[in-house]
């Protein structure tokens, strides 16, 4: 089944792999903001949504993450194609989208939005096993950059205007999930059209899912890297979806409209991300992996610190602006990281262990979020979640020796 892909030169792979990236990147941001804004604010402004709900939607993509590990397991013997096993999940998503346009019902709309956003985050191992093989090393960063370029601009511009029409008349999200669909569906295509090679066999024992697990402890230095990022991670993850909440709810006094929702969750930190991408992108292929994870820790940190400070709308979009810096590297960074660890032909097996554990943290993340904002209040969850990320970049000071590993070809 790879007789085409092998008939093409490097070059050409590399250039087709980019053209139809570039496609999915503009979906993506559409999509990104659906999830982590718009989902949100429709259950809790339009059907009135409790926590126990919130929860459940926040969590939906790292759900996802986290099933990526038993998807990868059952089709490393398929003989499929990468392209075709990231494309079906997010054609599931896409159509699951359109029906929550007009579910019309809190239970119909959670139902699809969960379905779609655990569909769209499965995909997340191929598509990274397809950079390893189409990218040259060098360039990996440069080539990732672009696209998310346009995720993040899509995404801006997604969250400005569905904003506004949702501050006219609420009513009109049926119109925005409807387009959210478009999108999944317009990505799907995107991944199929992507030159790639069957997915690796043998990655996995048939009998055991979990099995690739192994690699964290076989592995010692990819192991120690992924503890100290669950606990960076489980601190700027339980509070994501608690940065929505913040600025809508009637709860925390700021109450704040679609707009302003908009414009402090998804504007200004993607605008930020649109600035930093390329100087991030840059410093991934040419630095040393473990500082540059460290000083993205650090941004993290300061910035989350500043959006649970106060209710001042300066000091919570200046925390939010920095939480969009951090995620401009933390984006290349969480995308292309396992490439410098994973061995030739394992970066799917190697991804998909990275992508389920940031799916456990992610999806308990939000639940034990909800719950400890309620017993220590937004200003100390930000303090707390400050000195885990503080925690976790000192944990990875000893490490900074091994961080120009690079096995992946």
């Amino acid at each position: 089944m790879d007789s085409a892909y092998h008939a093409m030169d490097e070059s050409l792979v590399s250039r087709k792999t980019y053209k139809y990236d570039l496609m999915r990147g503009a979906f993506r941001g559409v999509l990104a903001t659906g999830a982590s804004t718009f989902s949100l604010f429709i259950a809790i402004r339009y059907f009135h949504a409790g926590d126990g709900t919130k929860s459940l939607i926040a969590a939906a993509p790292f759900i996802g993450m986290f099933l990526s590990l038993v998807l990868v397991h059952y089709v490393s013997n398929s003989g499929l194609k990468k392209s075709v096993c990231g494309a079906v999940p997010a054609l599931i998503a896409g159509l699951c989208l359109l029906c929550s346009a007009w579910a019309g019902r809190l239970e119909y709309f959670v139902l699809f939005v969960v379905l779609a956003y655990v569909s769209l985050n499965a995909m997340v191992p191929f598509l990274t096993s397809i950079y390893t093989d189409n990218y040259p090393a060098s360039r990996r960063g440069a080539f990732y950059s672009k696209p998310l370029l346009l995720t993040v601009a899509l995404s801006a511009l997604f969250s400005f205007g569905a904003s506004r029409a949702l501050d006219m008349d609420i009513g009109y999200y049926p119109l925005v999930f409807a387009f959210l669909g478009v999108c999944g569906l317009g990505k799907a295509f995107a991944v199929f059209s992507m030159p790639s090679k069957t997915i690796e066999k043998g990655s996995f024992n048939n009998n055991n899912p979990f099995s690739n697990l192994k690699y964290a402890a076989q592995d010692r230095v990819f192991g120690y890297v992924l503890f100290t990022w669950f606990i960076m991670g489980f601190a700027n993850l339980w509070t994501q979806p608690l940065r929505v909440d913040y600025v809508t709810s009637k709860a925390y006094g700021i109450e704040g409209s679609a707009f302003f929702v908009a414009m402090i969750t998804a504007v200004i930190p993607d605008a930020m991300r649109l600035l930093f991408i390329p100087f991030w992108a840059r410093l991934f292929d040419r630095m040393n992996f473990i500082a540059l994870r460290m000083i993205l820790n650090v941004i993290f940190g300061m910035g989350i610190g500043l959006y649970f400070l106060t209710r001042e709308p300066a000091v919570i979009a200046l925390g939010s602006a920095l939480i969009g810096i951090g995620f401009a590297g933390g984006s290349i960074a969480w995308g292309l990281w396992v490439t410098k660890y994973a061995p030739p032909g394992k970066a799917a097996a190697y991804m998909s262990v990275h992508v389920s554990l940031t799916g456990v943290r992610g999806a308990l993340g939000p639940m034990i979020g909800f719950w400890a904002v309620n017993q220590i209040g937004p200003v100390n969850m930000g303090l707390l979640s400050c000195g885990m990320m503080v925690l976790a970049t000192a944990m990875l000071i000893p490490e900074i020796g091994l961080g120009k590993r690079q096995t992946s070809p």
